[in-house]
Parts: C-alpha cells; structure tokens; sequence
C-alpha cells in the first residue's frame, strides 16, 4: 500500500515538474525573441546534423583504413540500401514530431502521452519487415547495387549485419527528433554525440583489436544504436522534464495517431525515396551522354553541395517545433513571423554561401578530388546547380510548414511535382538536345519551377489561417 502511495506521488511530481517546463519551453516559443530562438536551436541542431551524418563516413573510413578497398567499395555499395533504413526513422521521426509539437501548443497531454508508445509500435513494425527483407535478399540486392566477386561478399556481409540493428536504429532516431520536437535540441545533440562516440569506440574495440572484419563495423553501429535508444528513451520514461507524461509502468498507444504520423512520415519518405531515384537517374543520364570526367565532376559537386546544405537541416529542424507549437496553439501571426524570420535569415546565409563558391568553382571542387580536370563548361555548369542555394532555404522552410501542421497532402504533393512530374521530363527533354549539360539546366530549373509552386501553396494556407 504505502509502496503504491509512492508510486502514486512519483506520478504526479513527475508530470508537474514536466508540464512546468515544457510550458517554460512553449512560452519562449510563443513570446520570445524568434531571432534569438533561432540561434539558440538550429546551432546545435546543425552540430547534430553533422553528428549523425558522421557515422556513415566512420563506417567507410573504418572500411578503408583498417580493412582495404574491396571493403570499403563494399560499404559504398550498401549505402544507397541503408539510407533506406535511415529515411525510414526519420520518416516516423518527423511524422511523431509534427504530431507532439501541435499536442504541446494545445496543451493535448492525453496526446502527448501516447506519441512515445506509437513511435514505438511503428518503428518495431516497420524495423522487423526491413530486417527480413534485407537479411533474406541480401546478396540479391548488393548484386543489384552491382557488386561481384570479393566486394560483393564484403557488402553482403556488412548489410546483413547492419540491417538486423534497424530494430534498434529506427526507434533510436526516430525518438531523438521527438526530443527535438519539444524544443530540446540541445539535449538531442548531446544524445547523437553519445551515438558517434560510441560508434567510433566499438569499431576501435571490433575491428582493430578483435578482427571482426566488416561485421565488426556493421555491429558497432547496431550496438551503437542500441545504446542510442535507451537514451533517448530513458529521458522520456524518468526524467521528469520531458513532456510525455507516461511512465515506465503505463505505456499508452492510440490508433487515432496512426493516421496523423504515417501521413506526415509517408511525406517525407517520398522526399528520401524521390532524391535517391533522382542522384541514380542523374549518374545514368552523366554516364549515358557524358565521359568519365564528368561523373568524377558530378560526383564532386554532389558531395560539396551536400556539404554545404547542412545548415540548411539544421535550421529546419529548428523551425519544425516553432511551427508545430505556434500552429498548435493557434497562434498564426506567431507562425508567419517565425517562417518569415527563418526564410530570411537561411536565405541571406546561402547567398553569402553562393557568392563565397563563384569566386573560385575549382578551388572547392578540388577539395574532394585534388586532380579533377575542370573545364570552362563544366564550371558554368557549378555555378549554375549552386545557384539553387538561393531558393532552398524557402522552399524547405515552406515544405517544413506543411509537415510541421499536419498537412501531408500537399507535402506530398508538392514532393511528387518537383521530382517526378517537373524534374524526369525536363532531364529527359533537355539532354536530347543539349547532352550532358541538360542534367544541370532540368535540375536548376526544377528548383526554380518549385520555388514558385510551393510559394503558391504557402500564400493560400497563410489566406486560410488568417481566416480561422
């Protein structure tokens, strides 16, 4: 009795302290200085974006320098197949992290509750169908990728590996953005540093002193991943300033949260699926009318482009639970400000970004490949994708508005017109008649074409909200 008294008082000391600092939090949000929010979360949230794209280039690195090159080609030919695994704990991520903001700026702690037990339910779903699929058609898929001989047995071995660690991976990132989403970005950071370091210290015990192989790496990262996950839901099981309310003896689900997660989720999904299809179709089209020189240049101004994008993700992760709390609370004029402020301040960002990259195309470029052969077209044509850094940060912030409130259709729609319906036709149309530049021209033009369909959608929810 007295043991259940305890129990009892835990409870509710647990969702006072929790509710006074999450409403700490959301009156920030909501009153603050937007420009001071902005720094204060999207500079650790870019610390976070590098943190966790890191972990890819320590397996490969892990690969090359302790193994040889067969491994570390058989990694590459993996990694087009474990981004799918990452897209999908970003996809449940996202898709949990919308609904949690909105139920936070509401004030919904019956929703809030059971966001965790759903993210978990989805995750372990979705986690034990691409474990199988991935471990039974193994050597299928590398084969595919176009693997042969001892690279192949390399990449069959690590994907195998790997893959059985989704179970961990996907609830683990997954459940980080959930952190984010509660306007704790900070505290996100320091689990994804936890993620890396513990990654690079079981390759170092695996791989250098126990002679695992490639296994060794693929097993770090899972066991990595593990640790990952007990973290991050360790702070929202016992610690009393998280925002959900449950506790390790009540785990709450609720079916009405399927819809509203996997909508958001399937949106941003299609976004990773549709940028993966179109880097394949991009090497296609290159190989097809170009020469090996220009893969070699694609392929460098691809790496430098996402290099330089990643701030980008951090500001947006940034934006996300400004939107989603401001939208919950239904406070609009809060939102547009907060986009407006957010839109501008990533555009000035990559415009001095763009205008540091003009002066000398070839000196960057040669960071990735010092020996590049660089001619006058193909640095017309790096001018030309990097202009694109000018109209990114609006039309990311726009995408991140519709994902951020809950409005997974026009997400999706917009995804489906920038990489199927605009992108395809015009690369298609463009290298017939002007060969390989036409891969440069069909995708800056798409960007552009975006910018303004996307605009168009933002200008009418805005007409809609002031409405409401």
């Amino acid at each position: 009795m007295i043991h259940n008294i305890h129990l009892s008082v835990y409870g509710v000391y647990k969702v006072t302290m929790s509710t006074a600092q999450q409403s700490r939090i959301t009156n920030e949000i909501l009153n603050g200085n937007l420009i001071a929010i902005m720094f204060k979360l999207s500079i650790p949230a870019t610390i976070g974006m590098v943190l966790v794209g890191l972990n890819s280039f320590l397996d490969a690195l892990f690969a090359g320098q302790l193994i040889g090159q067969n491994a570390f080609a058989g990694i590459s030919l993996a990694l087009p197949l474990t981004s799918i695994v990452t897209g999908c704990a970003v996809s449940v991520g996202v898709g949990s992290a919308s609904v949690m903001s909105r139920a936070i700026g509401s004030e919904d702690i019956k929703t809030e509750s059971k966001i965790l037990g759903n993210l978990t339910v989805i995750s372990v779903i979705i986690s034990f169908f691409i474990a199988a699929i991935g471990y039974i058609f193994g050597d299928e898929l590398i084969t595919f990728m176009g693997g042969d001989g001892e690279v192949a047995t390399y990449g069959v071995d690590y994907l195998k590996t790997y893959i059985l660690g989704s179970i961990f991976f996907i609830p683990a990132v997954a459940s980080n953005l959930l952190v984010k989403s509660e306007a704790k970005i900070r505290l996100a950071t320091v689990f994804s540093f936890i993620f890396v370091t513990t990654n690079v210290f079981f390759n170092i015990i695996f791989v250098k002193f126990l002679n695992f192989g490639i296994q060794g790496i693929a097993l770090a990262t899972n066991l990595a991943a593990l640790v990952h996950l007990i973290v991050n839901f360790a702070y929202f099981i016992f610690y009393s300033k998280s925002s959900i309310t449950s506790n390790s003896r009540k785990f709450s689900f609720g079916i009405n949260l399927i819809s509203p997660i996997l909508s958001v989720g399937a949106s941003v999904m299609l976004m990773q699926l549709t940028g993966i299809i179109q880097q394949i179709t991009i090497f296609k089209f290159i190989a097809d009318y170009g020469t090996n020189s220009d893969i070699a240049f694609a392929g460098a101004t691809i790496r430098l482009y996402s290099l330089v994008i990643t701030p980008l993700n951090g500001l947006l992760q940034a934006l996300q639970p400004v939107i989603g709390i401001s939208y919950g609370a239904r406070n609009y004029k809060r939102l547009k400000k907060a986009y407006l402020i957010f839109c501008l301040a990533g555009t000035i960002l990559f415009l001095l970004t763009w205008l540091t990259l003009q002066v000398s195309p070839i000196f960057f470029l040669r960071w990735s490949v010092p020996n590049l052969d660089i001619t006058r077209n193909n640095s017309f044509n790096f001018r030309l994708i990097t202009f694109t850094l000018i109209t990114a940060p609006f039309l990311s912030c726009s995408l991140t508005l519709f994902q951020s409130i809950g409005n997974a259709k026009i997400a999706g729609i917009f995804i489906f017109l920038k990489q199927i319906f605009f992108f395809i036709p015009l690369l298609l149309l463009l290298t017939m008649i002007i060969g390989v530049n036409g891969v440069y021209y069909s995708f800056t033009i798409t960007e552009i074409l975006s910018s303004l369909i996307i605009g168009g959608f933002t200008l009418i929810e805005f007409i809609k909200m002031k409405k409401a």
